[in-house]
Protein backbone atom coordinates (compact mmCIF):
# COMPACT_ATOMS: atom_id res chain seq x y z
CA UNK A 1 0.00 0.00 0.00
CA UNK A 2 1.27 3.88 -0.69
CA UNK A 3 1.23 4.41 3.06
CA UNK A 4 3.77 1.75 4.03
CA UNK A 5 6.06 3.05 1.02
CA UNK A 6 6.05 6.78 2.65
CA UNK A 7 6.57 5.20 6.31
CA UNK A 8 10.21 3.51 4.82
CA UNK A 9 13.07 4.88 4.71
CA UNK A 10 14.32 4.98 1.17
CA UNK A 11 17.64 4.49 -0.70
CA UNK A 12 19.61 7.25 -2.62
CA UNK A 13 22.88 7.48 -4.54
CA UNK A 14 23.97 10.90 -4.94
CA UNK A 15 26.88 11.16 -7.37
CA UNK A 16 29.13 14.44 -6.81
CA UNK A 17 31.31 15.86 -9.14
CA UNK A 18 35.37 15.35 -7.89
CA UNK A 19 36.04 14.13 -4.80
CA UNK A 20 34.67 15.66 -1.74
CA UNK A 21 37.46 16.56 0.88
CA UNK A 22 37.24 14.25 3.94
CA UNK A 23 36.37 17.73 6.34
CA UNK A 24 32.95 17.79 4.32
CA UNK A 25 32.19 14.35 4.47
CA UNK A 26 32.75 14.35 8.29
CA UNK A 27 29.80 16.72 8.81
CA UNK A 28 27.62 13.99 6.86
CA UNK A 29 26.32 11.89 9.27
CA UNK A 30 25.55 7.93 8.54
CA UNK A 31 26.19 8.05 4.71
CA UNK A 32 28.40 5.46 2.95
CA UNK A 33 31.00 6.99 0.47
CA UNK A 34 32.39 5.84 -2.71
CA UNK A 35 35.02 7.06 -5.09
CA UNK A 36 34.53 6.72 -8.57
CA UNK A 37 37.29 8.20 -10.99
CA UNK A 38 36.67 12.08 -11.25
CA UNK A 39 32.98 11.35 -8.72
CA UNK A 40 32.05 10.88 -5.61
CA UNK A 41 29.21 8.95 -4.86
CA UNK A 42 27.41 9.09 -1.32
CA UNK A 43 24.73 6.93 -0.29
CA UNK A 44 21.82 6.70 2.63
CA UNK A 45 18.42 6.43 3.59
CA UNK A 46 16.04 9.24 4.06
CA UNK A 47 12.56 8.72 5.50
CA UNK A 48 11.32 11.34 3.30
CA UNK A 49 11.76 14.00 0.20
CA UNK A 50 12.20 16.70 2.39
CA UNK A 51 14.87 14.71 4.52
CA UNK A 52 16.40 14.08 0.64
CA UNK A 53 16.00 17.62 0.11
CA UNK A 54 17.86 18.88 3.26
CA UNK A 55 20.66 16.58 2.40
CA UNK A 56 20.97 17.97 -1.03
CA UNK A 57 20.93 21.31 0.23
CA UNK A 58 23.43 20.73 2.78
CA UNK A 59 25.74 19.45 -0.28
CA UNK A 60 24.99 22.55 -2.24
CA UNK A 61 25.93 24.66 1.00
CA UNK A 62 29.08 22.84 1.19
CA UNK A 63 30.26 24.32 -2.27
CA UNK A 64 29.50 20.66 -3.81
CA UNK A 65 28.28 19.56 -7.34
CA UNK A 66 25.37 17.31 -7.65
CA UNK A 67 25.19 15.86 -10.86
CA UNK A 68 22.85 13.08 -10.00
CA UNK A 69 20.45 11.69 -7.61
CA UNK A 70 19.13 8.15 -8.47
CA UNK A 71 16.79 6.03 -5.62
CA UNK A 72 18.07 2.20 -5.12
CA UNK A 73 16.84 -0.72 -4.16
CA UNK A 74 17.90 -1.94 -0.57
CA UNK A 75 19.93 -4.18 -1.38
CA UNK A 76 21.98 -1.54 -3.53
CA UNK A 77 20.44 -2.06 -6.80
CA UNK A 78 18.68 0.55 -9.61
CA UNK A 79 15.02 0.94 -8.15
CA UNK A 80 13.35 -0.25 -11.49
CA UNK A 81 10.11 1.30 -9.66
CA UNK A 82 11.26 4.57 -11.45
CA UNK A 83 9.77 5.70 -14.48
CA UNK A 84 12.57 4.98 -17.90
CA UNK A 85 12.98 8.46 -18.15
CA UNK A 86 15.12 8.75 -15.24
CA UNK A 87 17.50 6.11 -16.44
CA UNK A 88 18.56 8.54 -19.31
CA UNK A 89 21.01 11.29 -18.16
CA UNK A 90 19.90 14.72 -19.21
CA UNK A 91 20.10 15.48 -23.60
CA UNK A 92 19.71 12.19 -24.49
CA UNK A 93 15.78 11.62 -25.83
CA UNK A 94 15.74 12.24 -29.52
CA UNK A 95 12.96 14.33 -31.07
CA UNK A 96 12.02 14.51 -34.34
CA UNK A 97 10.42 17.84 -36.15
CA UNK A 98 8.22 15.60 -38.66
CA UNK A 99 6.82 12.28 -39.87
CA UNK A 100 9.56 9.55 -39.95
CA UNK A 101 10.29 8.78 -43.71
Amino acid sequence: MAVDRMTTDRMYEVRITGVVPDVALRELDDIEVARQEMRTVLSGRFTDQAALYGFLHRLRSLGLEVVEVRQVAADGSFDRESPPEADEPAGDSQATDGPEQ
